[in-house]
């Protein structure tokens, strides 16, 4: 079987990484992986294998399309030549399914010709809720475009089931992200000095703040630099992460730059952690901002997160997730409860919604199992309510 899969940025290759190792390490499988966007141009084979693969279990096909800054402009104008790209290269690969992950933008723009070429359409992540950004919307427009999902919480089940979708085609896998995190192994202090070249001094704490796309915000640096200096203020050491490819990320970057120039003690910025995000993760005492990151893995290493503004609203969350408006006095007080022993007790036993930590070989039955259901979608209507 012919497998086709397309990771748009960092952001979707990690979740889906475990996956793509699971696809790769099957022999009844042909793995292919379609990069694009979020990758400068020959970076993705280093992420690739930084993901888990192996070289030589798989086939790498870098269309070649990096976007620095994006911008709607920008973003319509590289999504064309992306549906290009992949039109150009459906044909060449000739695959039995096609494997998405999320609701990145681009997948507006990928899928058309998969799914006009009639090739089945597996999507990951779907049905969830993130009222505070543009991804909510695509992240539903794929799945009616998908031909079989495979989705992380029971309620996620619900909601695509509520958008027409047959019983037969919803799977409730889990988060495939968290497969990396089953055994996660904290720093200790001399690997922390070693790697990021300050003393690890407790409480560690890790933020990363994104542009509130629905809204497309035009202060996200502003917004976001009250973040980074209301965790700093109150953590031992910092790290700091760069933002993900939505507009308006460069204003956040500046401000990191700008910390970073500074030089304050015991403060890292990082583009990105890659491989060492499991045992970061494992380290930290808290985890604050608003990305998808404290919603969907946090809870595995029963770390608090202190969740801003609007960008996940409405999202399941763990119980060690607080959430706070862009507010510093609400931000400062909120990170100061995460930070708490009572809280950080609290989520000691949290539960993860999303998963056990064991998603992708169902995610995989279900890959092989797609040819067996056609391609006519019958769309089923909910019972009326009487």
């Amino acid at each position: 079987m012919k497998v086709l899969a397309f990771a748009g940025t960092r952001a979707d290759l990690f979740p889906l990484g475990p996956v793509l190792v699971a696809l790769a390490a099957d022999p009844s499988i042909e793995l292919h992986i379609a990069t694009a966007i979020g990758f400068p141009q020959g970076t993705a084979q280093d992420r690739l294998l930084e993901a888990g693969l192996r070289q030589g279990t798989f086939t790498h096909h870098e269309l070649a399309l990096y976007l620095a800054e994006p911008s709607p402009v920008l973003q319509a104008q590289y999504g064309a030549r992306l549906s290009a790209a992949v039109a150009d290269l459906l044909p060449e690969v000739v695959p039995d399914a096609v494997v998405v992950l999320g609701d990145r933008w681009e997948l507006l723009y990928a899928l058309p010709p998969v799914v006009i070429s009639g090739i089945r359409l597996i999507h990951l992540h779907g049905g969830e809720v993130t009222e505070g950004a543009l991804d909510e919307r695509v992240r539903h427009a794929v799945t009616k475009l998908a031909d079989q999902h495979c989705v992380s919480t029971a309620q996620a089940v619900r909601r695509v089931a509520q958008l027409g979708e047959a019983a037969e085609r919803i799977h409730q896998t889990g988060a495939p992200g968290l497969d990396r995190f089953a055994n996660p192994t904290p720093l200790t202090d001399e690997e922390f000095l070693a790697e990021f070249g300050v003393p690890l001094v407790q409480p560690l704490v890790m933020a990363t703040y994104h542009p509130a796309t629905a809204e497309m915000e035009q202060n996200a640096g502003e917004l976001a630099r009250q973040v980074f200096e209301e965790v700093i203020s109150q953590a031992g050491t910092t790290i700091l992460t760069y933002p993900g490819f939505d507009a308006g990320r460069e204003h956040i970057i500046a401000v990191l730059k700008d910390i970073e120039s500074s030089e304050i003690p015991g403060v890292v910025v990082r583009e990105s952690l890659g491989p060492l995000y499991p045992r970061v993760m494992a380290t930290v005492r808290a985890l604050v901002g608003n990305s998808s990151s404290g919603i969907l893995e946090a809870a595995s290493f029963h770390v608090p997160v202190v969740n801003i503004g609007e960008r996940q609203r409405g999202r399941e969350a763990g119980a060690n997730v607080l959430h706070c408006r862009d507010d510093r006095n609400e931000i400062r007080a909120t990170i100061e409860k995460a930070l708490s022993a009572q809280f950080r007790l609290l989520s000691s036993s949290v539960v993860n919604p999303y998963g056990n930590s064991h998603s992708a070989e169902p995610i995989k039955r279900v890959i092989l199992g797609s040819p067996a259901e056609g391609l006519t979608k019958a769309f089923i209507d909910l019972p009326l309510e009487s």
